[in-house]
């Protein structure tokens, strides 16, 4: 009898090694370089497909709260003035450091985002098996992962049918939350169940066994190829973000 072949999936390192190079400049770099940095990332990720995926849920939850922390952070600092709305006075102490709490998390949300969604879970998970990863992160990883997909699908389609109904879910964040709190219960429900039957299935491909971590006994689904180019290219710019911080610091 002959064994089927195995299907091949390629990874390329360079994504994950440029998201961790970008977070560490996000906690490492001066604002001056970030700001430097940022428009550079923007450009890049705007020419991939994923670009939707990419800014949807930072346009949605992470820029509103960048813009309420320039507020706060503006008018509740103490130092000069920088300017003036009628009686509310904004300090520029507040707003720089706004601004470089603003840079940091745009960077680490914008560059993880663009990871996330142009690298498939599974093929991530497959690709953290085959280094040697401990299944048991696996199987949570894979679950928690699951249940973001999951949520994000099921929220759609319970607006698109109150959209149906004559309901207007488009208006703004509290509509939509008002509309969503009565389908909270039966909704967390639905994910535990589906999410059961996800851990099960994940079981019994021994994801969940500390011991098949090292001897699997399992045949793996998909072979996973590295990229060497991108590997390599990787390395280097990481490399590089790593002296970038050294010298930094020793300055």
């Amino acid at each position: 009898m002959q064994t089927p072949e195995i299907p091949r999936r390629e990874y390329n390192p360079l994504y994950h090694y440029v998201t961790l190079t970008i977070v560490l400049a996000a906690f490492t770099f001066k604002l001056e370089w970030q700001l430097f940095i940022l428009p550079a990332l923007i450009a890049v990720t705007l020419f991939f497909p994923e670009r939707k995926n990419t800014y949807r849920g930072f346009l949605k939850f992470v820029l509103p709260l960048i813009l309420i922390g320039f507020i706060i952070n503006g008018i509740f600092f103490t130092g000069n003035v920088a300017f003036s709305v009628g009686p509310v006075e904004f300090k520029a102490q507040g707003l720089l450091f706004a601004s470089a709490v603003a840079a940091r998390l745009t960077l680490i949300v914008i560059s993880m985002s663009f990871y996330f969604s142009r690298v498939k879970s599974e093929t991530i998970a497959e690709y953290l098996a085959s280094r040697g990863a401990d299944r048991r992160f696996i199987y949570i990883y894979l679950l928690s992962v699951a249940m973001v997909h999951l949520m994000r699908d099921k929220l759609q389609k319970i607006y698109t049918a109150q959209s149906a109904r004559g309901l207007d879910t488009t208006k703004n964040v509290l509509t939509r939350a008002k509309y969503l709190l009565p389908m909270l219960v039966p909704l967390s429900y639905s994910y535990i169940a589906e999410s059961l039957d996800r851990g099960i299935a994940l079981r019994a491909a021994n994801f969940s066994d500390k011991k098949s971590s090292k001897t699997p006994s399992v045949v793996p689904l998909v072979e996973i190829e590295v990229n060497r180019k991108g590997l390599l290219f990787g390395r280097l710019f990481l490399l590089a973000g790593v002296a970038l911080s050294i010298f930094r610091f020793t300055r």
